[in-house]
């Protein structure tokens, strides 16, 4: 079997991250899998996704402009030289490959798998969608064009399953809900509350991660429970553009001893074992990989109704599920916790059960099974 895997970048987030889980698994399981991966764009994963392919392809590195010798720009004045579209040769190079599946991973990689699988009937174009609505509008707006094409979908939720199905009119056979999966620390039993209670967030300091509405969080707690012990830490990559901003947020706010910013770290786990609750902030989100991690650590997670695609499990126990941007309500639950350590012991724990069934050992042998039903089907 030769698949080729399209990721859109290799960073270390969600999609690629899951995608590198998946071939990791495949190397050491399937070891008669040839896998090939096109990176669109690159991250600080590139060596890791190399390692476990046969062939990668950057994209973005081999569509880099060469500068014409002067014969040439000699020729091309004259019309007498045609450069050769780097774009169309490489693509043309893969749809020639045959490959059995071609794996988008990701909205962003949807259109340029549809060019290598063109109009050969023989390849299955699977598309494992890690994206909601706002994000598909924004980063794919002509989507719905490209969902024929496609044979068969892995949605991270039944919240991003119904978006495929009421707004782009995919048929629920097409479509498989296979939850996200993590590298999980497991933990056997809950720590004893620190002595400053620490509430966490995670993820890139962005828009949709609702890094704003973290702010107004420990602004509230702050505000109407100043007698609280409780610090607030937001891990996750930010750039230099958003940290003036966050900074000056914190500065005016008077909350320099009591919120901080970490920044992107490599080893986080470390980081978020110190946490007693982890707040998901996030406006959109369908299945982040950070609460499988915290989960399964024990943390109680407090969510926005709405948003979050781990709200499925949440709904199980394990944490609350506040109003749709109601920093108010989320604040007053993040007390319930500070107040209650029987209340936050017993969500944690039911936290390990729940997202401990979220290991690459248990999901990514769901992906290989559904590439080999679409191969034999």
């Amino acid at each position: 079997m030769k698949i080729l895997f399209i990721t859109h970048d290799s960073s270390r987030t969600g999609a690629p991250m899951v995608l590198l889980y998946f071939l990791q698994w495949l190397n050491t399981n399937k070891p008669e899998v040839q896998i090939d991966v096109l990176a669109l764009r690159g991250g600080e994963l590139k060596d890791d996704f190399k390692k476990n392919c046969l062939e990668f392809y950057d994209f973005q590195e081999l569509l880099k402009y060469q500068k014409l010798s002067l014969a040439k720009r000699v020729l091309k004045k004259l019309n007498l030289f045609k450069p050769i579209n780097k774009e169309v040769l490489l693509l043309g190079q893969l749809s020639a490959k045959a490959y059995d599946i071609v794996y988008a991973n990701s909205v962003l990689s949807v259109p340029v798998a549809c060019k290598i699988v063109g109009d050969n009937i023989k390849v299955k174009f699977l598309a494992h969608i890690h994206e909601l609505e706002t994000v598909i509008k924004q980063e794919v707006p002509e989507f719905k064009q490209y969902v024929e094409k496609i044979d068969c979908f892995i949605a991270v939720s039944k919240m991003v399953a119904n978006i495929l199905k009421e707004s782009y009119f995919v048929l629920e056979q097409r479509i498989n809900v296979i939850y996200e999966c993590a590298e999980i620390e497991k933990t056997e039993k809950i720590s004893e509350v620190n002595k400053t209670f620490k509430v966490g967030a995670a993820g890139s300091v962005n828009w949709r991660k609702g890094y704003d509405l973290f702010i107004q969080v420990a602004r509230y707690v702050n505000k109407n429970y100043p007698e609280a012990n409780i610090e607030f830490e937001w891990v996750g990559k930010i750039s230099p553009f958003n940290r003036i901003i966050v900074d000056e947020d914190i500065k005016k706010l008077g909350l320099k001893e009591r919120l901080k910013f970490t920044g992107e770290l490599e080893e986080p786990i470390g980081r978020f074992k110190s946490f007693d609750v982890f707040v998901m902030t996030s406006r959109e989100d369908p299945f982040p990989l950070v609460c499988i991690e915290v989960g399964a650590l024990g943390k109680p997670i407090i969510s926005f109704e709405h948003a979050i695609g781990t709200n499925e499990v949440l709904a199980n126990g394990g944490g609350f599920i506040v109003p749709y941007l109601d920093v108010e309500t989320m604040g007053n639950k993040v007390i319930d916790y500070y107040k209650n350590h029987d209340l936050l012991k017993s969500h944690g724990s039911k936290n390990i059960k729940l997202f401990s069934e979220f290991s690459p050992e248990i999901i990514c042998p769901m992906y290989f099974s559904l590439i080999e039903n679409l191969c034999d089907g």
